[in-house]
């Protein structure tokens, strides 16, 4: 094991209505856009804190990515723990109050290693 996944939010963006966060496994990686070649939808369960700070979050792998080089990455980080096709990411100090369903893409590299994942949680409007 290596080190953590690290986490990026960017701040509240009105025309999508949410954050959208980033998860590097590869701690290698630069942000070049040009690293990934191959982006797959997955669902997420996430828990987020009060001020939008992503506590955890869970996916199931996709059949495809299952690979002991896919997730060769992911299985270095000592905040991502995998089992039996389940990925759980905690981020240490982080506590969650909100837990939702968030869409998410896992990142791929040429060698078809996840290298990272973005997520996008639109917070519910409140009820009147």
């Amino acid at each position: 094991m290596n080190g953590f996944a690290q986490v990026e939010r960017s701040a509240f963006d009105p025309q999508i209505g949410g954050f959208q966060y980033y998860i590097a496994f590869n701690p290698n990686m630069t942000a070049e856009d040009d690293e990934v070649a191959n982006r797959i939808p997955v669902e997420a369960a996430i828990s987020i804190g009060e001020s939008g700070e992503l506590a955890d979050f869970t996916f199931e792998l996709p059949k495809s990515c299952r690979s002991d080089e896919a997730i060769s990455f992911l299985t270095r980080q000592r905040n991502v723990q995998y089992v039996e096709g389940h990925v759980f990411v905690t981020f240490p100090g982080q506590s969650g109050d909100t837990v939702a369903r968030a869409a998410g893409r896992l990142e791929l590299d040429v060698v078809g290693r996840i290298i990272g994942m973005d997520i996008l949680w639109t917070p519910a409007a409140p009820e009147a």
